[in-house]
């Protein structure tokens, strides 16, 4: 029987953002790494267990020679045994499921003497002998490895699993998983909080070594826009462009969190389309809502007891609010009064949970986590300081009001940045134009010229600058955190070099940049403001040779470029920085591949209204420079699907949605409508008739590259794909 989902929880096309790494695992089952261990590392809330689960569903309805296992530890209340025993379970029910090719038997609830009658012949004598040993075996710890040591019995007889270990945590069986499976040849994956299991997997009686490594990182803002969009049609919440920017920046492109609040909106019969309404479902969520119950799920793993949360959440909240420094760990255990083994235990979950950040004796506080600070604030102000409630919601809902849009200019702002810090990581000694960097130079004898103009004199150029080899670079605010207060950390760097790559004393030097804003040339007392900061930082350092390098959008005025030659820095403009780049070849490491362009309209079935789509596509094909062939056969594409659209779905609301997305190397349309699932009735290939009806998915698969037909929660999606400059 085949499922749409099987573990997952949401349809493949909900995972946004997530190719990557789903399609990392696919090739770890496979046996393509060099290691048999793979070591998932993800901040928490950002979806490992989803991907885990979206993998075994790939894998399942492949249906190739290697089954899949995925397994999700408890967090608590679980012994060894009991573990173990359920991973036993969970090894037989998915490997009879998969052998079967029957989801229906991973709902089955029998004890395993039943599920092994259900198992294939071949696969009969190992399950049989692996029950035997669970039933008989009384020492926890053999059974314990009798259990986990059940993909090797199975292998023992040709059936190779590749397991999935999720949700990881500080189980004493990680080091005894570790021991079992290390060095075996069975692809396997330890996935969790990237603190607890990275550092769990390099220590211990058994190391992983040679472990692969496979980092989730949060979403990227085009993607968190994208599940934003996906979030408000399936739980039918109003959002716009502007909240919908905000929700990603908010909750930085955490997946977890985003879902909380279009749920909470959901449930409220609340829209997310003013920031006022975004923030009112989010303070809602802070005290009381999934957030809330999110972090209090923490704070109860650490302990039960009141008090004990009491005190670590107000050691949090002067960490915050009055120390915004490092703290002895010592002086945290001293507060805290728990004896050495419980303390312990805290702060190790804390830093797991990255409530903290735990160095060799010092705590910090993960001050960025927006949701995090705003949850210990409300809690602390209740709790500890008892003060009235409708005061500390209606005082937090205004911060937040306030914020939001703070948050988004301060969002533009960031990315609209250079990328100072990759663009000093590639200066290697490099002989360069001096008019590329010293903006006196380049005012006199370029500005105002067109590009090919300045390339050509560029090239003859003979007044030349020799850039240091730079070896380290690094936020300023990593070596002078003040500077933060001044401008974001992306827009001012530090980089560590040398002069001619001597590697001595006297050639290191130490370059020190910032972006600055001006809306003219910058004026003398704006640049005498940023020389005077960047010194401080090479001051406090103890830089001994430094060179400081500022950039203003247009440059500089001649009193400003004065004060810079008083002081032998350099001034650049924006043109300027982007002719650099184009000079040392780092276009791709500093500038984001430009966004496909998208295009949505939604037609009316019936009355041939798809020649309304056609012309609309043909018009977009020809902008984006499409071969006069390929517009054809696209146009000839698209009126099929939306024919196979009204013939076939019984939409209700009887309309089409298509969404063009274009960028350099190919179109995508996307043709979906209301009604009918593909899953709700037989689809079968439409033979043609006389006219031009009827060709369905066998003409559109020879016209297009790719033809992909999904299943959505209420309808079908049916994808169509041209790339530009393949031959048709």
């Amino acid at each position: 029987m085949k499922r749409e989902k099987i573990l997952a929880r949401v349809l493949p096309s909900d995972l946004i953002g997530r190719t990557r790494e789903t399609e990392a695992l696919l090739r770890h089952a496979a046996g393509k790494n060099r290691s048999s261990a793979l070591l998932l590392l993800s901040a928490p809330g950002l979806g490992t267990s989803e991907i885990l689960r979206q993998t075994y569903d790939r894998l399942f309805h492949s249906q190739n020679e290697t089954l899949p296992v995925y397994f999700s530890f408890k967090n608590s209340g679980e012994t060894d045994r009991e573990t173990a025993s359920r991973f036993a379970r969970a090894f037989l029910q998915q490997t009879v499921a998969f052998r079967r090719k029957d989801a229906r038997i991973l709902d089955f609830v029998g004890d395993p003497d039943e599920l092994s009658q259900l198992a294939v012949p071949s696969d009969g004598y190992w399950t049989d002998r692996l029950i035997e040993a669970l039933e008989s075996e009384t020492d926890d710890h053999v059974f314990v490895q009798n259990c986990f040591g059940a993909p090797f019995r199975a292998l023992a007889s040709g059936a190779r699993s590749f397991v999935m270990f999720d949700d990881l945590s500080e189980s004493g069986l990680f080091d005894e998983i570790q021991k079992i499976f290390a060095g075996a040849d069975v692809p396997f994956v330890l996935a969790g909080n990237r603190r607890f299991v990275f550092e769990s997997a390099i220590s211990g009686k058994t190391r992983l070594d040679d472990a692969e490594i496979l980092r989730l990182e949060p979403l990227d803002f085009a993607d968190s826009g994208l599940l934003a969009e996906n979030l408000s049609q399936k739980y039918d919440v109003k959002i716009n462009e502007q909240t919908r920017d905000l929700i990603a920046v908010q909750f930085d492109a955490n997946p977890t969190f985003i879902n909380f609040l279009f749920q909470a909106a959901a449930e409220n019969g609340a829209h997310l389309d003013t920031f006022h309404r975004v923030e009112q479902t989010y303070t809602d969520e802070i005290f009381g809502g999934r957030i809330a119950k999110y972090f209090e799920g923490i704070f109860d793993e650490i302990s039960a007891d009141a008090e004990t949360q009491k005190s670590i959440v107000g050691l949090l909240f002067e960490a915050l609010t009055i120390q915004k420094e490092k703290a002895p760990v010592a002086s945290w255990k001293k507060r805290l009064n728990l004896n050495e083994s419980d303390f312990r235990r805290a702060i190790a979950i804390l830093n797991a949970r990255e409530i903290i950040r735990l160095t060799t004796n010092r705590v910090e506080v993960m001050s960025e986590n927006v949701c995090l600070c705003d949850y210990l604030r409300g809690r602390f102000r209740l709790e500890s300081a008892a003060e009235s409630r409708a005061l500390v919601v209606g005082e937090m809902l205004a911060e937040s009001l306030k914020r939001a849009p703070q948050s988004m200019a301060k969002f533009y702002r960031r990315s609209s940045a250079i990328g100072l810090r990759e663009l000093l990581s590639v200066f290697d000694c490099q002989e360069l134009p001096a008019a590329l960097l010293d903006y006196a130079k380049f005012k006199e004898k370029y500005k105002g010229l067109e590009p090919a103009e300045i390339a050509e004199k560029l090239a003859n150029e003979t007044e030349k600058i020799v850039l240091p080899q730079i070896v380290y670079t690094a936020h300023t605010a990593a070596f002078y955190p003040p500077i933060e207060k001044l401008t974001e950390k992306e827009r001012s760097a530090v980089a560590l070099g040398f002069e001619e790559s001597k590697y001595t004393d006297e050639d290191e030097t130490v370059w020190i940049a910032a972006e600055i804003d001006s809306k003219l040339e910058a004026s003398a007392e704006v640049t005498e403001f940023w020389c005077d900061r960047l010194e401080m930082v090479a001051h406090v350092c103890n830089f001994a040779r430094y060179k400081l390098w500022l950039i203003a959008p247009e440059g500089f005025s001649p009193e400003a470029l004065n004060s810079l030659a008083s002081r032998n820095a350099l001034g650049s403009s924006r043109k300027q920085v982007d002719l650099l780049i184009e000079t040392l070849g780092a276009h791709d490491l500093l500038k984001e591949k430009p966004q496909a362009d998208e295009y949505e309209m939604i037609i009316p079935m019936g009355e041939d209204t798809e020649m309304i789509a056609v012309h609309a596509l043909e018009e977009i094909a020809r902008r984006h420079h499409f071969a006069p062939k390929a517009i054809t056969q696209i146009k000839t594409a698209l009126v099929e699907a939306c024919i196979n659209a009204t013939e076939h779905s019984l939409s209700p609301d009887r309309k089409i949605y298509l969404k063009f997305t274009i960028d350099a190397e190919k179109i995508v349309i996307a043709v979906s409508n209301r009604g009918l699932r593909l899953a709700d009735k037989k689809t079968r290939e439409i033979e043609p008739d006389e006219g031009r009806r009827g060709w369905g998915l066998k003409l559109m698969k020879k016209l297009m590259d790719e033809v992909k037909l999904e299943t959505v929660d209420d309808g079908t999606c049916v994808i169509l794909t041209k790339y530009l400059n393949r031959e048709s």
